[in-house]
């Protein structure tokens, strides 16, 4: 049974992270509409610190898993949240892993979709900057040894040395 308090504990340790993750992809999205460059290089750092919190919890995770599995007398490689709940003789036990599995795919799915809104921005940014610098940039003529080429390097050859 403390083989799987520990991993209902490490599960919801990953549900803490994931919502503080939500958080930023938030406030990485009102960033990016303001604009704010240095605010958004802040935030991203934290969204790296907090990336590897869920990678660590994950390994975590991944070996209460398989503890557990031994325990139980069972082998695999990987087994989901709803194999464990399947497997789970206890209706409390059952019921808050599934709860569990809901929240962390609700969570993961909005992550994902602030994430594609996030990257759309930035690439309507990219976009807008790329349009701004060929407005103020001159461009340069084809060269080429056509007939609508342009001459301008012939003075360079009638040069006295």
């Amino acid at each position: 049974m403390e083989d799987v308090k520990n991993l209902i504990d490490n599960l919801e340790e990953m549900i803490d992270a994931h919502k503080r993750m939500l958080d930023l992809a938030k406030e990485k999205r009102t960033l990016l509409v303001e604009g704010n460059s240095d605010g958004l290089k802040a935030v991203v750092y934290r969204e790296s610190s907090c990336v590897d919190e869920i990678q660590k919890l994950e390994q975590q995770r991944k070996q209460l898993v398989q503890e557990y599995m031994v325990n139980k007398g069972l082998s695999g490689q990987s087994f989901s949240l709803e194999e464990l709940s399947n497997i789970q003789g206890s209706p409390f036990v059952r019921t808050t892993l599934q709860s569990i599995s809901k929240q962390l795919h609700v969570i993961i799915r909005e992550i994902t979709q602030l994430n594609e809104s996030n990257q759309q921005l930035i690439q309507a940014s990219l976009s807008y900057v790329q349009y701004s610098m060929g407005m103020l940039v001159k461009k340069e003529p084809a060269i080429g040894y056509g007939p609508n080429a342009k001459n301008r390097y012939s003075n360079m050859l009638d040069a006295k040395i």
